[in-house]
């Protein structure tokens, strides 16, 4: 049984201490630490239900349709063109792979593929029939309290490795600058908070963004998003405090990897908080602690470019 985090803490939020991920450090255990941030939190206007809305509206706008256009890649169809006939999923099928992204074992979702596989199931079905609604099926879960919004982020990164494991990544997004203004939000390496991001996310849609929330958090990952799509700016989430020597030398190597050249990279998370770092020290071009203020510092670095 999960502990239904969002039950207990949710409630007391206020969006004026909003940061990337404002719920990270009572995701990752450390109540006490979290409770300060609460502390400083003087209306409790963020529900359980507009959380539970945040994260629904990523899955559906962002996570599906992205998994979707990972599909659509032409190396890709050409790939599951020349694969065997495949037999159909069942809903089963989609269930036990559900069940496995949020088991204690994290190889089980690999497993998992791999009885698929040899079920006869090819990789586009696995990807359109089984991870797709699967991915539906968790925030179902999520919506209904059945599960903690801590499993559904942990199910929700599994599915997304195994989709690059299956060999599908989103490679079709905008190439060059556009009339939108596009920002990638993202954990630094060793976190996984999903809601926080979710939640920063409308933030910056409410204001015109386009926004792009990445899922997986290894370097790696973020290495690729932002060399495969254009980004105006990337909005990294950083947890823990064990986290900050290492965030400068990220920072230089997702501007070297960057389709835009001129990318601006901006911090926010609770060990901002607790850190007398300045942005320039940790090599970001700024830092807030505060989702609004987000918004309106991105805004800034672009118009004064």
């Amino acid at each position: 049984m999960t502990l239904n985090v969002a039950s207990h803490l949710l409630p007391r939020l206020n969006t004026t201490v909003k940061i990337f991920s404002d719920l990270v450090l009572a995701v990752s255990g450390k109540e006490p630490a979290a409770q300060s941030v609460f502390a400083a939190a003087n209306d409790a206007k963020v529900s359980a239900a507009h959380c539970k809305t945040s994260l629904l509206s990523v899955i559906e706008s962002q996570i599906i349709p992205r998994l979707l256009d990972a599909h659509q890649g032409p190396a890709l169809i050409g790939l599951a063109s020349k694969e065997a006939p495949s037999v159909a999923a069942t809903p089963q099928d989609m269930q036990d792979f559900a069940t496995a992204c949020i088991d204690v074992d994290s190889q089980a979702v690999f497993t998992q593929v791999d009885v698929l596989r040899g079920k006869g199931l090819s990789a586009q079905t696995i990807f359109l029939d089984v991870i797709t609604p699967a991915a539906r099926h968790l925030g179902d879960l999520w919506n209904e309290d059945k599960l903690d919004f801590t499993v559904v982020a942990q199910g929700l990164l599994r599915m997304h490795h195994a989709m690059r494991h299956l060999g599908y990544e989103t490679k079709d997004g905008p190439q060059i600058a556009g009339d939108v203004r596009r920002i990638m939000l993202a954990s630094a390496p060793g976190s996984q908070h999903i809601l926080g991001l979710a939640m920063v996310a409308e933030f910056f849609r409410g204001d015109g963004w386009q926004v792009v929330v990445e899922i997986s958090t290894t370097e790696n990952a973020l290495l690729n998003a932002v060399s495969n799509e254009w980004f105006d700016v990337v909005g990294l989430s950083v947890g823990l405090l064990e986290q900050l020597p290492n965030i400068a030398e990220l920072i230089a190597r997702l501007k070297k990897a960057s389709r835009n050249p001129h990318a601006f990279v901006v911090l926010g998370g609770p060990a901002l908080l607790e850190s007398a770092n300045q942005a320039i020290a940790l090599g970001a071009d700024g830092i807030s602690v505060n989702a609004a203020e987000a918004v309106n510092l991105a805004g800034d670095l672009l118009k004064n470019r």
